[in-house]
């Protein structure tokens, strides 16, 4: 690799985020294909099929992983409707939405989405050596780290956390905090998890705040050491003094 600096150019190393598909079978036959980071794919193919709304637990559900392969039996058939893209950097197709709900009212310290970010970015080794790739995390009300993974789709990164959810037996509502774009499909996942506040060093679309405003999701952007931007308060409802200055 060639780095142009100072006027000139420069033979460089840098390594580069990894990249590949994952094909996620569900009752025999091909349900979806992935673009992804390797690593936790029975986390990301469980969490697709639950922020798509096909499988709601864990009852009766068996899955097997392979060499770029994720086969998992329900007790019952999904319905397939039209696959739609998300808006997200190697997402692939979703085939369904999550059954959202309104998520708790509860008290958060003002300080906790720059406290989830600073978190993500110290764990976030794999940005770290290639500067290419989004990381998610998943925090408890404490702001606790549970689980954190980096791909170079946003949307699997927040799939995985779904995925890691169910198989661990965690229960909402819970913190995300994310490295990427909160688009209305990322809001809607955060939502489906049960998170409470969803925290994102990058901006939201105005769907995604409505979604968030409409949920009660907490939605903080723009994160920075020095501050953010708040959306949608939901569990963080300055006008009733839970934030405190």
């Amino acid at each position: 690799m060639w780095r142009f600096e100072g006027g000139r150019f420069l033979e460089a190393e840098f390594p580069l985020p990894e990249e590949e598909r994952l094909l996620l079978v569900v009752n025999g036959k091909p349900w979806a294909t992935l673009s992804y980071t390797p690593g936790d794919e029975a986390h990301l193919a469980l969490g697709h099929l639950f922020l798509s709304g096909v499988v709601q637990s864990l009852e009766g559900v068996r899955f097997w992983v392979g060499d770029g392969v994720v086969a998992v039996d329900l007790p019952h058939e999904p319905e397939r409707g039209l696959g739609v893209r998300d808006s997200g950097c190697a997402a692939g197709f979703r085939y369904g939405e999550p059954r959202l709900a309104p998520v708790p009212r509860v008290s958060l310290e003002p300080e906790l989405p720059q406290r989830l970010l600073a978190e993500l970015r110290a764990n976030a080794s794999r940005y770290a050596r290639t500067r290419g790739i989004h990381g998610a995390a998943l925090f408890d009300l404490s702001g606790q780290l549970l689980y954190l993974n980096e791909d170079i789709g946003r949307h699997n990164a927040v799939d995985r956390l779904a995925g890691y959810m169910l198989l661990r037996g965690i229960s909402p509502p819970v913190l995300v905090a994310s490295t990427g774009r909160v688009s209305q499909e990322m809001a809607a996942k955060a939502i489906g998890m049960g998170a409470v506040l969803l925290a994102s060093r990058t901006g939201a679309t105005a769907p995604a705040v409505a979604l968030a405003r409409a949920y009660g999701l907490a939605l903080a952007t723009y994160v920075r050491p020095t501050g953010y931007r708040l959306y949608a308060p939901g569990g963080m409802p300055v006008a009733e003094g839970i934030l405190r200055p």
